[in-house]
């Protein structure tokens, strides 16, 4: 749900420290900024821009999310996009790469994005499959969302496809909140299931629905799919009952799922920094984020 996923997220970036060296824009990167400038310029050059990105982040800030991303007018779904996607995008992409989903979806697959209604998910994921020689087996995504992003998501996955032909993706974007169980049209079989900067959200929400939530794909999904969770470091202390006693997130998401899934690898604080050239590849500001994340196997 993009929804949950907005308060206080935009607050954890920090700018790179200059002591630490930042590596080159690679290629992909590149390509992925210039097919998000591309997407982006539209709205960008809408003269009301301005506009439209203060009245979006008064929503946010005041948790109005039906106003921010509710309705038939996508505008602020795109303005959202616009802003806050390639940022996520490319991190997103280096933590796909580093987790070593190349290799997970070489043989195709079923993909599942919980709260990827934004799209940054979608995209890093078709960036890392149009490297050449990774795959050309069918990826089938299914996106589950409070907010309507359709439009949004199949304008990404058409310029994804328009830019690498031997792309065989297909995607499937759902309108639905994923505490509300069960999930719609959910695979019987999926490769990978994201959460990605939606976690802490869910909690903050409803602990019992989002241990709920856990506990059905525990209950449905088979031996060796692989979910991995993305959460901003800031948000990783989550207050639980009345008396607002904080639990790392860690230790919340592993007593959740239990002996039935077992950690593949764990990031506890782990920054992404922008690469060096990222600045002049896309018009706006790109900011780092500092994560914890962890990718569990079905055991």
């Amino acid at each position: 749900m993009t929804a949950l996923r907005e308060r206080r997220v935009h607050h954890a970036t920090k700018k790179a420290s200059v002591a630490n060296p930042l590596p080159n824009i690679t290629k992909s990167e590149m390509s992925l900024l210039a097919l998000l400038s591309e997407l982006s310029a539209p709205i960008l050059a809408d003269p009301k821009w301005t506009v439209h990105i203060q009245a979006l982040k008064a929503a946010l800030y005041d948790k109005e999310y039906e106003k921010a991303f509710g309705g038939d007018d996508d505008t602020f779904r795109r303005v959202y996009a616009a802003r806050w996607v390639p940022s996520r995008a490319i991190v997103y992409r280096k933590v796909f790469v580093e987790m070593g989903l190349r290799d997970l979806l070489k043989a195709g697959g079923d993909v599942v994005c919980l709260g990827g209604g934004a799209g940054s998910e979608v995209l890093a994921l078709g960036s890392l499959l149009s490297t050449p020689s990774v795959t050309t087996a069918p990826v089938r995504i299914t996106t589950y969302d409070s907010a309507d992003w359709s439009s949004v998501l199949n304008t990404q996955v058409a310029a994804l496809s328009a830019a690498a032909p031997t792309l065989n993706l297909t995607l499937t974007p759902l309108t639905h909140d994923i505490l509300s169980l069960p999930l719609p049209s959910f695979p019987a079989a999926p490769t990978l299931i994201t959460l990605l900067f939606t976690a802490s959200e869910l909690f903050l929400q409803s602990r019992p629905a989002t241990v709920a939530l856990l506990a059905h794909l525990s209950q449905t999904c088979p031996s060796n799919t692989h979910l991995l969770v993305v959460e901003s470091a800031a948000l990783a202390l989550v207050p639980v009952g009345k008396d607002g006693r904080t639990y790392p997130m860690e230790t919340l998401l592993d007593h959740a799922l239990g002996k039935t899934w077992e950690i593949v690898d764990e990031q506890d604080k782990k920054w992404y920094r922008m690469p060096e050239g990222a600045a002049d590849c896309y018009p706006l500001k790109l900011e780092n984020t500092r994560v914890l994340l962890r990718l569990y196997k079905k055991a």
